[in-house]
């Protein structure tokens, strides 16, 4: 009978850990540029640079059953298409791909979609409930949200949103990331992650 007994806990915990294992959802952070295309530069600043510093922390302490890969850490450069199979290679459940705009006023933050991405409703219900997290700084009261075409977005398989945090030629935006604005973003944006699983 204690066979018996012993033999169900083990394959009671073996189960157990098969369905964590399957209940993982994989956000891909796609830190936009790379070494060879910097993006937008103000002063001695670029974006690859100012993006870097942000996304490398943005992940913050998850605690949930969400795995957060940083793609391209390296920042290679690669093409467009390149990016989107190394991402889909990944199988990820939502790809995240941040940006600055090169406006000179302050842009608290706009959230892109492609309609042409596969999962083009699901990335819209992602994108509202980033927004729920990220507006609770009073800095990011206001984001955007707006229907364009760019191609990673299109390309990857899974829910996909483009996120800009700010204008690069604003002072005050890349100010308020080089600052403790990057702590609370990182901060908001950590919960959102918490919530998806």
């Amino acid at each position: 009978m204690k066979f018996k007994l012993v033999i169900i806990l083990i394959l009671w915990s073996f189960v157990n850990q098969l369905q964590a294992q399957t209940d993982v959802f994989t956000v891909v952070l796609d830190r936009g540029h790379s070494e060879v295309d910097k993006g937008v530069t103000a002063g001695n600043t670029t974006e690859y640079d100012l993006l870097k510093s942000v996304v490398a922390q943005i992940a913050g302490d998850v605690k949930t059953n969400v795995k957060v890969v940083y793609y391209n850490e390296s920042g290679a450069f690669l093409s467009i298409d390149d990016r989107a199979k190394a991402i889909n290679d990944l199988n990820p459940d939502l790809v995240i791909s941040f940006h600055m705009g090169a406006g000179k006023l302050p842009r608290q933050g706009t959230i892109y979609f492609n309609s042409k991405n596969p999962k083009y409703t699901a990335s819209e219900k992602y994108a509202q409930e980033l927004i729920q997290y990220l507006t609770k700084d009073a800095y990011y009261a206001t984001i955007l949200t707006e229907t364009a075409g760019f191609k990673l977005l299109e390309k990857v398989n899974a829910p996909a949103i483009m996120l800009e945090i700010g204008n690069m030629n604003a002072v005050r935006d890349v100010y308020y990331l080089q600052t403790n604005g990057a702590e609370r973003l990182q901060s908001n944006f950590t919960a959102f992650l918490n919530s998806l699983n």
